[in-house]
């Protein structure tokens, strides 16, 4: 294993088993330089992933300028010449292979057994830009980016503070990746802190490419359709959300943060909530759609099979009466739905060109045609129509993939047992999120449990001076608490 493997004093028995561990990649460059007494040294980096200026500018620059190589000449090296913010000294060949593919560059000098590796990563990047996914109407527009530098940057711009802490971790055993742990120390829960830590701490992968592999971590193997960790794309909710006394976990690689602990009201406080009067804000219209885009495809299908007898006959005749369509109302609900959600997905894989014509022949399709053929009833196309509609309001974090399956049990639940089955469903969707956990804290606070002081920003946006200066608390578990 690498990890027993030390360095010798003979510097072409250490570059030869650098090259063996990168199997002789043609993109391994060793650059060899002869420096004062004939004492050889040289330069390993991967071309391609490091500034060149960077090597010539800090590292060959500084070599030839030396006169003397005494036997702590590493450390002269590294405290008097190297120009780089980032020089640390590496004694194993893991370290240094490890080292060289993240970008650096590996300084080794023959008679010497250990070697100094310079940051000199000049990764591609993509400018921060507004995100096309998650949106501001009020606020700021732009968004975080692949990389995890850029990232941190914009968060402690937002938050320029000695109490902003960023814990670095590192991801994979075969590759790793970068990830930070963002909170603010005089507001960040401790419990919530020290699971959190614990939890990531734990996991074990041979790569990780994504944040998913620590939002599944983090859900500590709850079995759920509902999202346990909020994801964002916007500084400013991350930000707002380290205020609260959460955590945001950003990984390299990945252009959004997640946040815990994640609460089930999060997904109704859009961004946009707080740039703008009270009266102005949304929050209530959001839990309302949150009601329609769930409920109504259900309850129509209920009303249509068992319940028509609670509404007018001249009512019953001209829209519940489907005799005339050849599918039965659930399945034209369901149909509509299924060829509306494909739509929606499509739009985001195929390109832009193509959209206008893709949602042209839908509209043709699954509206005017549809219903002149007599395969759905017009009503309900607009029923579908609305709930979708309501949809569009609830697209903070990945809840809108709840909102889908959501649907689709409260329609078969309608049409198969009516409104009794619809609130006995709904009784039990209650039960199980009062059961979930998201760090240790119940997923339905402030509601369940249910905590007066907290409810001023649930249903209604309250006062912005009060919500900034009142300091946020989350309950846990009985058993959790310290004795």
């Amino acid at each position: 294993m690498n990890e027993s493997i030390d360095f010798s004093k003979n510097l072409s028995k250490n570059i030869e088993l650098i090259k063996t561990n990168f199997h002789q990649s043609p993109e391994l460059s060793v650059r060899t330089i002869e420096l004062v007494s004939k004492r050889k040294c040289s330069l390993v980096y991967l071309d391609g992933i490091v500034n060149t200026e960077l090597i010539r500018e800090g590292i060959m620059d500084p070599l030839f300028s030396i006169r003397v190589i005494d036997e702590d000449f590493i450390n002269t090296l590294m405290s008097r010449y190297i120009r780089s913010e980032s020089v640390h000294e590496v004694i194993s060949l893991s370290d240094s292979i490890d080292g060289v593919a993240r970008g650096k560059t590996l300084v080794l000098v023959d008679g010497f057994e250990r070697g100094l590796l310079v940051n000199t990563a000049e990764w591609e990047k993509r400018q921060i830009e507004q995100s096309t996914r998650q949106r501001n109407v009020q606020g700021p527009l732009i968004a975080f980016s692949e990389q995890l530098s850029a990232n941190l940057n914009v968060i402690h711009n937002f938050i320029q503070s000695p109490n902003l802490m960023v814990e670095k971790r590192q991801m994979g055993t075969s590759s790793k990746t970068d990830v930070a742990i963002v909170y603010l120390t005089d507001r960040v829960d401790q419990k919530v802190l020290t699971k959190t830590l614990d939890q990531i701490d734990t996991l074990q992968v041979d790569y990780a490419l994504e944040s998913r592999i620590i939002d599944k971590t983090l859900e500590n193997k709850q079995k759920t359709i509902f999202p346990l960790i909020f994801t964002t794309e916007l500084p400013d909710a991350t930000v707002s959300a380290l205020y609260e006394g959460k955590i945001a976990i950003l990984m390299n690689g990945t252009p959004s943060a997640s946040i815990v602990p994640c609460l089930f009201v999060q997904f109704f406080q859009q961004p946009g909530d707080y740039y703008v009067k009270p009266g102005n804000s949304m929050r209530f219209l959001t839990w309302i759609s949150f009601f329609l885009t769930t409920l109504l495809p259900g309850s129509y299908v209920a009303l249509v099979k068992f319940h028509s007898h609670w509404v007018p006959k001249k009512f019953v005749k001209e829209f519940f009466t489907h005799k005339h369509t050849l599918f039965p109302v659930w399945f034209e609900v369901f149909l509509i739905i299924f060829l509306l959600q494909l739509l929606s997905y499509g739009s985001f894989k195929i390109s832009k060109d193509s959209i206008i014509v893709v949602s042209l022949i839908s509209t043709v399709t699954i509206g005017s045609t549809a219903v002149d053929a007599k395969l759905i009833h017009p009503l309900s196309l607009v029923v579908v129509g609305v709930t979708f509609l309501a949809n569009t309001l609830l697209t903070v974090g990945t809840f809108s993939l709840t909102l889908y399956h959501l649907r689709y049990a409260f329609l078969l639940i309608g049409s198969l047992f009516g409104f009794t089955g619809m609130i006995v469903g709904f009784v039990l969707m209650i039960i199980h999120l009062a059961l979930l956990r998201s760090v240790g804290v119940p997923y339905l606070a402030p509601i369940i449990p249910f905590n007066a002081k907290e409810m001023k920003d649930v249903f209604f946006r309250g006062n912005l001076h009060q919500l900034i200066n009142s300091k946020h608390t989350y309950p846990h578990d009985q058993k959790e608490q310290p004795k």
